[in-house]
């Protein structure tokens, strides 16, 4: 949408073809219902950085504010550097998309899936759902894998692939982990704080700090869902459940746990973790680290059990066995090779009147409005085609 108002604002004739039956649908989804549209707190793309600088340096956070402003919509900035519309509504970004396309007398075909894009001398023959129509050029913005009910189904690939673009194998990002059940047995729903890093054969593949979830399956929680696209079964997840009280390591938390061995003598055993992490954790705790709580009192426990309930507070090891689907993943990493692509114009390198943009290419970003960021950004410019429209002045 935002590809098509960019163009038809440089005065093209532009036709949308959507094989939903509505657009947009996906955008209702994004931010959990408020719609994170962008990001100014820096870049955070662990996939297609490259391109993503070099279009976010054009169409970035100051340039989309301007865009949206143009069409009607305010913004309110959040922590963290997240932008939200004023009305906390996804709801609202699609209203005010939607009244432009019918101003600026944008085309809008429903339930037209795309099958193939055939060039044919200066123009593009496009065969979809709706029959065959002619274009002086084409642009691609059918999204990755993720959410394939809301319209991503991984289609577009083909369409591009097929014209000689490049495939980079396309997988689940920014979704949660599974894991093997005993260590989060009995823990589901407790939310909690905690950092966060995911480690194969010991080596350290991510960093992460934030809120966590534990579920019945696994883990969840954002800052587990940006580990996910480094997971795989048999890499393990470790969690330091006291760093958000700076605890940063055993040694630090075995000297909080002597404290409180000292001020709460006469209490049951399991009161030692007591307003440190919630009771059900606390008793997770102790089994994971093989200190029995049963009839013991908080002076009965020996120096190596404190330094083992020390050692499990601060690595809290749960290995992952898989990682959730496209169904349940908010972004793709992987995609449609993004060198392949000019910045300047979202312009193909291969096929002449070919662009493309957002999550159909190999571009991924963290959560926090990085991903939609880029697919405005990326859709704006390649409906701009090099060109300057009055908003963007």
């Amino acid at each position: 949408m935002a590809a098509a108002l960019a163009a038809a604002s440089c005065g093209d004739r532009v036709t949308v073809l959507e094989r939903l039956d509505r657009v947009g649908k996906k955008l209702l989804s994004t931010g959990n219902g408020r719609c994170n549209l962008m990001n100014t707190d820096g870049l955070r793309y662990p996939g297609g950085s490259k391109l993503a600088r070099a279009v976010l340096e054009r169409c970035g956070a100051e340039q989309q504010t301007v865009f949206w402003r143009a069409l009607g919509l305010e913004l309110r900035q959040e922590g963290e550097g997240r932008v939200y519309p004023l009305s906390g509504q996804a709801s609202t970004v699609l209203d005010v998309l939607r009244y432009q396309l019918q101003r600026l007398r944008v085309r809008t075909v429903t339930e037209a899936q795309v099958k193939a894009l055939v060039p044919s001398g200066a123009e593009w023959i496009v065969r979809s759902a709706a029959g065959e129509e002619r274009f002086d050029r084409v642009i691609v913005t059918g999204g990755g894998r993720a959410q394939p009910k809301l319209g991503s189904d991984g289609s577009a690939y083909e369409l591009l692939t097929a014209l000689g673009h490049h495939l980079i194998q396309p997988r689940p990002a920014l979704t949660q982990l599974e894991t093997e059940p005993e260590p989060i047995r009995g823990l589901s729903g407790i939310r909690l704080r905690a950092g966060v890093r995911l480690l194969r054969n010991g080596r350290e593949l991510c960093r992460e700090r934030g809120e966590v979830l534990f579920t019945e399956y696994g883990l969840s929680g954002i800052c587990v869902m940006q580990c996910s696209r480094w997971a795989e079964p048999g890499c393990e997840a470790v969690l330091n459940l006291l760093e958000p009280i700076g605890l940063e390591n055993a040694e630090d938390a075995l000297r909080e746990l002597q404290r409180r061995q000292h001020v709460w003598r006469g209490g049951e055993a399991e009161q030692l973790l007591c307003g440190l992490v919630v009771s059900r954790l606390g008793q997770r705790v102790f089994r994971l680290a093989g200190v029995p709580s049963h009839e013991r009192r908080v002076e009965d426990l020996s120096g190596q059990d404190l330094q083992a309930l020390a050692e499990t507070l601060t690595a809290y090891r749960i290995r992952v066995t898989g990682i959730r689907g496209f169904e349940s993943a908010q972004v793709t990493a992987g995609g449609i090779a993004a060198d392949e692509f000019v910045p300047e114009t979202m312009a193909s390198r291969i096929a002449k009147g070919l662009h493309a943009a957002g999550e159909v290419l190999d571009v991924d970003g963290d959560c926090g409005g990085f991903n939609l960021m880029f697919a405005f950004g990326s859709g704006i410019l390649a409906g701009l085609n090099g060109r300057e429209s009055n908003w963007m002045r």
